[in-house]
């Protein structure tokens, strides 16, 4: 149940990549994914991730405009969320369930969805994130927006599968059980 919590949502800009969570700040998983594969043999590159995650959102922001979202609660960071055209998430190709096609250029995919200070999960934070991304995709004349979510587990970067159930996300495509392909019409 959603309690009356006083937060901001503000667009990812420049002047604030630097609260993204720290876990999120380097994580290069669906931008740069032979990056993200090396890089748990070699963890010292980090600050070399967190500068290709950086030139990433700078060029998004450039090119795509508004491409993810902090929450802050009383001015500090408590949420985040990533997303974008999967042509600028390669790593979406590597799934069985592909999200939009060359056709469907009018959708977005979610590439993450965070409520990274625990303490403030339960309280919808999640869901109003979410709500502040539709309204923004609506606005600019997008379709639709795609995720993957799991179906088993909420520790995940995405978030859960009902989680997007319950904020009118449908189950587009099953090829992978435990990670099905989410979308929602806009």
């Amino acid at each position: 149940m959603a309690e009356n919590i006083e937060i901001d949502i503000e667009d990812i800009r420049k002047d604030n990549l630097k609260d993204i969570p720290e876990s999120c700040r380097g994580c290069v998983y669906w931008e740069f994914p032979d990056d993200f594969e090396k890089s748990k043999s070699e963890p010292q590159k980090k600050p070399e991730l967190e500068a290709k995650k950086r030139e990433w959102f700078e060029k998004t922001l450039e090119e795509f405009g508004t491409c993810g979202k902090i929450v802050y609660h009383y001015g500090r960071p408590v949420a985040y969320a990533q997303y974008a055209p999967s042509a600028r998430l390669p790593n979406t190709n590597h799934y069985e369930s592909k999200p939009v096609g060359k056709l469907e250029e009018s959708v977005v995919f979610i590439s993450c969805l965070l409520v990274s200070d625990e303490s403030m999960r339960g309280k919808g934070i999640g869901r109003m994130l979410l709500q502040n991304i539709i309204e923004d995709l609506r606005r600019r004349g997008f379709k639709a927006v795609e995720t993957f979510a799991c179906r088993s587990s909420s520790n995940n970067p995405s978030g859960p599968m009902s989680f997007y159930v319950k904020n009118g996300f449908h189950i587009k495509d099953k090829a992978n059980p435990e990670f099905p392909l989410m979308r929602l019409f806009l």
